[in-house]
């Protein structure tokens, strides 16, 4: 969690700088593709501070207001996000049309040089350390924000090899020079525009509650086959759904005959051997299980068979009824003779 705040912090002290030299240089440059690119930077500001807040929501427990805890937050606030950047490359795409349209804009092609090498050396350090520390700490919100970082390297990019080939060869563009500024700032649009895009799906289907990708629901069905090998059950039922790091599980599990009268203290004992081998693989995980002897309450369309299947190739262990150990005398208790 330190680790995590400081990625943060260190996002919300970087966009401010890149704001600032980025408003500047648009300026002495006359550039609309910097004054995008400090437009950007600013967002990315406003943005980071949101996502303080937001961290912190994501460390607190379950409450009265929201019983399911604040794991929603997270996806919540990176549809948002996306949709604020997909709206300032909407603007920046319809003021670069406009211009085009008009007779375009002459620009200084050596200061902004001077910016975009600048700009691109500074989004590369933060995005490059911003990608270690998702890594090191599996945040979607520092992951989304290392994305934003990259996406504000790449402009930088595109901005500097632009500016330079004006600086050097802008006798050579004739007529073409004054729309240059504008071209750059539509190519920067569509490099950009796929990041937003895929961020929104993949974060508006975890605010739905959809089910995780298919791979991964493949990977808890195989995981949840290998924990159920040790319960005496014929079939069990699944179903899933993933929002920001928390992954939630709701089994039915249908018992064999001899096993359907276990009392509670048994199932609670099943449980924990579910949740204590799947932890390892899912640290984030909330699992509701429920035990029954009515195979109409296994989930139509999602029921698997307890037998061996081609995703778990050994045959399941034997049933070994799960106890709890015998208690120890209390010493307190003992007499002597």
């Amino acid at each position: 969690d330190v680790v995590k705040r400081k990625g943060l912090w260190l996002s919300v002290l970087g966009t401010v700088l890149m704001a600032g030299l980025g408003f500047g240089f648009a300026h002495l440059a006359e550039s609309d593709a910097i004054f995008l690119d400090g437009v950007f930077s600013l967002v990315s500001f406003i943005m980071s501070l949101l996502m303080v807040y937001v961290s912190r929501l994501l460390q607190r427990n379950a409450d009265h207001r929201f019983q399911l805890g604040y794991a929603s937050f997270e996806p919540a606030f990176n549809v948002l996000q996306s949709l604020v950047i997909l709206g300032v490359l909407t603007m920046a795409l319809a003021s670069a049309l406009a211009a085009l349209s008009g007779d375009g804009r002459l620009l200084q092609p050596g200061v902004a040089t001077v910016y975009a090498v600048l700009a691109t050396v500074g989004c590369l350090a933060v995005y490059l350390r911003l990608r270690t520390i998702a890594r090191e700490t599996g945040s979607e919100l520092v992951r989304v924000d290392a994305f934003v970082w990259l996406m504000d390297c790449i402009l930088s990019l595109v901005v500097l090899v632009t500016f330079l080939a004006v600086w050097l060869l802008g006798e050579h563009l004739g007529d073409w020079l004054p729309y240059v500024d504008s071209l750059m700032v539509i190519v920067m649009v569509l490099i950009m525009l796929p990041v937003p895009l895929r961020t929104l799906y993949r974060n508006l289907m975890e605010v739905l509650l959809a089910a995780p990708s298919q791979q991964q629901q493949e990977q808890v069905h195989a995981d949840f086959r290998r924990a159920m090998a040790a319960l005496p059950a014929t079939r069990w039922s699944l179903r899933m759904s993933k929002t920001g790091r928390m992954l939630y599980l709701q089994a039915r599990v249908l018992l064999e005959e001899g096993e359907q009268h276990s009392d509670a203290l048994q199932a609670d004992l099943w449980r924990r051997h579910l949740q204590d081998v799947l932890a390892p693989q899912y640290p984030d995980l909330e699992l509701d299980v429920m035990f029954t002897a009515d195979p109409d309450n296994l989930q139509a369309g999602n029921r698997h068979p307890a037998s061996r299947s081609p995703a778990a190739p050994a045959p399941p262990a034997p049933y070994t009824p799960l106890v709890p150990p015998p208690a120890r005398p209390d010493a307190s208790l003992a007499t002597t003779k």
